[in-house]
């Protein structure tokens, strides 16, 4: 439970920071930056109300999809822009990204 905690303490410094990032890197109107910690806030309850709550399986699914439906409506216009400066990135940097964050949706996966 203690590898559990430190993990998920992890996660979440993770995904407030890069909430963070974005936020300022594309410098965003105050209606938009709510949207968006919203849509960061709702991940991390997701995130830790899956730790601390078996769900069963087709539920974890349900509310999963739920969640990730969630963060699309509330944050789509960053989305895009964000998805637009990772086409502009070279092909190492494309690289990286989609191995880091496959690597940390996998090991979220095995240890929550």
């Amino acid at each position: 439970m203690t590898f559990t905690t430190v993990f998920l303490a992890a996660i979440i410094a993770l995904i407030i920071r890069k909430t963070r990032d974005i936020v300022l890197r594309n410098n965003l109107d105050s209606k938009k930056e709510k949207h968006f910690v919203i849509a960061s806030t709702l991940l991390i309850l997701f995130l830790v109300t899956n730790a601390t709550l078996p769900y069963p399986e087709s539920l974890y699914w349900f509310i999963g999809m739920g969640i990730v439906s969630a963060i699309s409506i509330l944050s789509y216009s960053v989305i895009k822009k964000e998805f637009k400066r990772f086409i502009a990135l070279n092909t190492k940097e494309k690289v990286q990204n989609i191995l880091f964050y496959s690597l940390l949706v996998v090991v979220t996966n095995i240890y929550l």
